[in-house]
């Protein structure tokens, strides 16, 4: 079977359904699917990624691994001056994310990437709900990558549980990033800002 990090999810049946979710009294709608994270509503990690990072205004962001797209068409939405660009390396969740993003009324880029393998660009802000799943050397290349396709004074802004490893990716950050600090903590989770 494959799984929300993978390319291809033909094995599994479509079953989709639209979830709704209200950021700060805004209603938000999107389509999820098997074979896609978090289908059945938004998670609470990504919440608290999303509610995090809302109020800083950049003007280019990458959102890295976006499945169906909750956090870049959200951040969108409240900083509409914002040109984000949302990768992902599953080809059913980018479908949605183009979906998502018509049904929401948001102008972003959607586009396939496995990790940075087709991010040509530098960005002002990256955020990422990292894929746990897919093992820690997927999530420390994102942190590499993401080093790399910053601007000069560029953030890097990632949510991560504790029990899943939050201790371990702020060292490992901490020997690529200038400065590293935890900017909000609930329930386990940890929202990590990395500052080049």
């Amino acid at each position: 079977m494959n799984h929300y990090y993978t390319k291809k999810n033909d094995d599994l049946r479509s079953n989709e359904k639209t979830i709704k979710v209200v950021i700060k009294d805004l209603d938000f709608s999107f389509i999820t699917d098997h074979g896609v994270f978090s289908k059945a509503g938004l998670d609470f990690g990504s919440r608290l990624l999303i509610d995090s990072v809302l109020g800083l205004k950049h003007e280019k962001i990458l959102d890295m691994g976006s499945g169906y797209g909750p956090i870049g068409i959200i951040y969108k939405k409240f900083n509409p001056s914002s040109q984000v660009t949302m990768v992902d390396v599953n080809d059913r969740a980018l479908a949605l994310a183009k979906r998502n993003a018509k049904l929401n009324n948001q102008e972003v880029e959607v586009k396939y990437s496995d990790v940075f393998s087709d991010v040509n660009d530098k960005y002002d802000l990256i955020i990422t709900n990292p894929p746990i799943r897919a093992g820690k050397d997927i999530v420390y290349s994102i942190f590499e990558g993401a080093f790399e396709h910053l601007n000069d004074s560029g953030v890097l802004i990632f949510v991560i549980n504790k029990k899943h490893g939050a201790p371990s990716a702020i060292k490992k950050c901490e020997e690529i990033f200038d400065k590293v600090s935890v900017i909000t903590k609930k329930s386990g989770y940890y929202v990590i800002k990395c500052n080049k």
